[in-house]
């Protein structure tokens, strides 16, 4: 069997380390990363291109069905590992391969490592994977969460409308996020991790944890220290992008 590629997602310490022990016992398994956030769970995908992927449900402010209706192919075998079992049918839904119920042994671990090794024959043999890839692309489409076509906005007594496409940015302020237009400021009570996941990635771009800018907003880039890059906006505003965030943008946007 060729070497298996593994990416764990996983904000608890103790899981990670459990999942780093069992995996270690495992000839042909090999951790190439691991991230405790959506955030760092996409720029690991991203940066790795793991063909196996473990992965927790609840990742700080998101969750793992974040990470997989932001993610971009080439898609990874997905094995969730998850203290909450009211998510299975779900897990299932984008193709999982196994669901991991917390605190699960080592017998458990070594029936889904079979399960692994059963569907990487699989697609070495060329069945399989275009069924799942095609699963995991439709949660971040038609076939999973609809996209945004305009955000509703509470203010004195009455809705106002704010189409997407007057949208320039979003930024999180604590309970509430901070929709930017051209005119005015707006301000909605949600998570930006929810927007996001509704918010086309190819539209809307992750540079910050704190902030979504609409990709053609952006001005210009100059580069800081320690591979950051500060971006100045068509309405003057600058942010930074992180080295971090950076490996979530797509490939060749801001060159070498």
């Amino acid at each position: 069997m060729s070497e298996v590629r593994v990416a764990i997602v996983e904000d608890e310490p103790p899981a990670r380390a459990k999942l780093r022990r069992l995996l270690a016992d495992q000839p042909g398994y090999r951790i190439v990363g691991e991230a405790d956030d959506v955030v760092g769970g996409l720029a690991l995908l991203r940066r790795e291109k793991p063909d196996l992927l473990f992965l927790d449900i609840r990742l700080g402010d998101g969750n793992g069905f974040d990470v997989l209706a932001r993610a971009a192919p080439p898609y990874p075998l997905v094995v969730f590992t998850t203290a909450y079992h009211e998510h299975a049918l779900r897990a299932f839904e984008v193709a999982a391969l196994d669901y991991l119920l917390k605190p699960f042994d080592r017998e458990r671990f070594a029936r889904a490592l079979a399960r692994v090794d059963e569907r990487m024959a699989e697609r070495r043999n060329g069945d399989g994977e275009a069924a799942d890839e095609e699963r995991l692309r439709r949660i971040g489409g038609a076939g999973g969460v609809a996209r945004l076509a305009r955000i509703v906005v509470h203010e004195r007594g009455r809705s106002l409308i704010v189409p997407i496409a007057d949208v320039h940015r979003l930024s999180a302020a604590g309970n509430y996020v901070e929709v930017h237009t051209a005119t005015r400021r707006h301000l909605v009570r949600a998570t930006l991790s929810r927007l996001a996941q509704r918010l086309d990635p190819a539209e809307f771009l992750r540079v910050h944890r704190s902030h979504l800018v609409r990709a053609d907003f952006i001005a210009a880039v100059e580069p800081r220290a320690h591979g950051d890059l500060r971006l100045t906006l068509r309405d003057g505003a600058e942010l930074m992008l992180s080295r971090r965030c950076r490996a979530l943008l797509p490939e060749g946007w801001f060159g070498s």
